[in-house]
């Protein structure tokens, strides 16, 4: 459903294969997901999540769509 609201997507089929690959350009992908990022935030936290679980929730997202995540975990900061 995200590759829909991007403004443009690639794809590629391979001589003998069934399935197509489909690629975005990853700064396109991250505008679209930057938008959401702090809804989703203020959610957990009225939710009652734990900064750790926000976090990970977080570079969960990042690791699915294959995005660089760099951002220092919470507990590293605690300490």
């Amino acid at each position: 459903m995200t590759m829909c609201c991007l403004p443009a997507i690639n794809t590629m089929q391979v001589d003998g294969q069934i399935q197509v690959a489909v690629t975005c350009d990853p700064l396109d992908l991250l505008k679209f997901l930057k938008r959401d990022f702090m809804p989703m935030n203020l959610l957990c936290e009225r939710a009652g999540m734990f900064e750790d679980r926000i976090y990970d929730r977080t570079k969960a997202l990042f690791e699915y769509f294959n995005l660089p995540f760099d951002a220092e975990s919470p507990a590293a900061k605690r300490f």
